[in-house]
């Protein structure tokens, strides 16, 4: 009787510090986890959380998914106080400053195997730690990558089958791709031979300049004037325009209905470039399709840029050894398989599925290899400033058509420096 005594005064001073639930069981440990993912994508994270809870007894992994207002909720989480303890992060030069350094954790933990990843995706996690000037550079490492895509070329099989043609191969270049659309282009059906995002991503254009020799900021980091506007990257950009001044490229991206993804399943669009997520679906869709490398321009090798997603951990969390240990199994071979809608981070999962050899999968992994430059904002933590700017000269030099490209590109290269500077 005095033990059972005990323990009912011992669960009634848990309770009143908060410390039991309605039916005197202890509350759950919470691990607040954001995630800018949504549909599928989420699920499969909240499985993967109640695989962790299964570990783990005593946790709840709450999953918050910020979607697309991600950014600003996330910054206005860290503002608070108030940061979840663990998040996907692409834009480490951004957040660094909030987030916990990861280099004694991964080289304590023999759970992470850095060889296994696929080679490059922690570069985009690992920022210097000081300006060079009053303290020496620390290069740290702030987050584990979780996913990742390259850039390729997408085509529809029917198009190209109607037409007679063989489809693309790795090694081709842009003239290949032009002569293609030219046979592929249908006026009577409006169905044109290659698509091209006219209002894209500046962070994912990077691509055509990269490929053409260009870039849109210099390895200094500040430099836009001779870069943006310098002759390799005018030449893509003619080649781009003349494509469509010739009606052999559609334009995508812009308020007129014309979605890349109805464009290509409803046989309009024969080529474009895309991301991982579009094999996805296109699966959905159940479309033939194949996929292929970037072409090369005037005999430069094609590069992609790499988009990389990372998990990453708040500074302040509370309980970090908790949250590092949901990093490490998010990062885990078990929950790597469990990402079906991403490709695997982990050379061995994809070898266990055979994806380096899958004719719609080994494109990617060959065009991360491609990436030589550095993105732009990687170079300098401001660069978001200028993006705008770089992003409406894009716009302008592709829907004006008959302007002036080469203007357009100057104009912008020093409003966008100016951003920098």
């Amino acid at each position: 009787m005095k033990r059972i005594s005990f323990h009912r005064r011992l669960l009634g001073a848990l309770c009143l510090f908060g410390a039991c639930t309605a039916a005197g069981a202890a509350e759950p440990q919470l691990l607040r986890f954001a995630t800018w993912d949504g549909s599928e994508s989420l699920l499969i994270q909240q499985r993967i959380a109640a695989a962790f809870e299964a570990r783990h007894p005593g946790v709840k992994v709450q999953v918050e998914a910020y979607g697309g207002g991600y950014n600003q909720k996330l910054s206005a989480a860290f503002g608070a106080k108030n940061p979840p303890d663990v998040m996907y992060m692409w834009n480490f030069p951004q957040y660094h400053r909030v987030l916990e350094p990861l280099d004694d954790y991964l080289a304590r933990d023999a759970r992470i195997d850095r060889s296994d990843f696929v080679p490059g995706l922690f570069r985009f996690a690992t920022v210097a730690d000081a300006d060079g000037k009053t303290q020496p550079l620390s290069m740290r490492i702030y987050g584990v990558p979780a996913g990742f895509t390259a850039q390729v070329i997408y085509y529809n099989k029917d198009m190209f089958d109607r037409a007679g043609l063989a489809y693309p191969q790795e090694g081709w270049s842009w003239d290949d791709l032009r002569h293609m659309a030219i046979q592929l282009r249908k006026p009577a059906t409006k169905a044109f031979g290659f698509g091209l995002d006219v209002n894209p991503d500046p962070y994912d254009f990077q691509s055509f300049l990269w490929s053409a020799g260009g870039r849109m900021l210099g390895p200094d980091g500040v430099s836009v004037q001779g870069h943006l506007n310098g002759a390799p990257s005018k030449a893509m950009f003619e080649m781009l325009l003349a494509l469509l001044q010739q009606d052999v490229a559609a334009t995508l991206g812009v308020g007129d209905g014309r979605n890349q993804r109805q464009m290509f399943t409803s046989d309009k669009v024969a080529m474009l470039l895309d991301g991982a997520a579009f094999r996805v679906e296109l699966g959905q869709d159940g479309k033939r399709y194949g996929v292929v490398g970037l072409p090369s321009f005037q005999g430069r090798p094609a590069q992609s840029v790499v988009s990389v997603s990372a998990l990453a951990m708040a500074r302040e969390s509370k309980q970090k050894a908790l949250a590092w240990d949901f990093i490490q199994f998010f990062s885990s071979a078990e929950a790597v398989r469990l990402r079906s809608n991403d490709l695997p981070v982990l050379l061995s999962v994809a070898a266990q599925q055979g994806l380096r050899d899958d004719p719609l999968v080994r494109p990617f992994y060959a065009m991360v290899d491609s990436m030589k430059e550095t993105p732009a904002h990687l170079l300098n933590p401001r660069w978001m400033r200028a993006q705008d700017v770089v992003r409406d000269a894009i716009q302008e030099v592709f829907l004006s058509k008959q302007g002036d490209s080469g203007a357009i590109l100057d104009r912008a290269a020093i409003k966008a420096e100016r951003k920098l500077r």
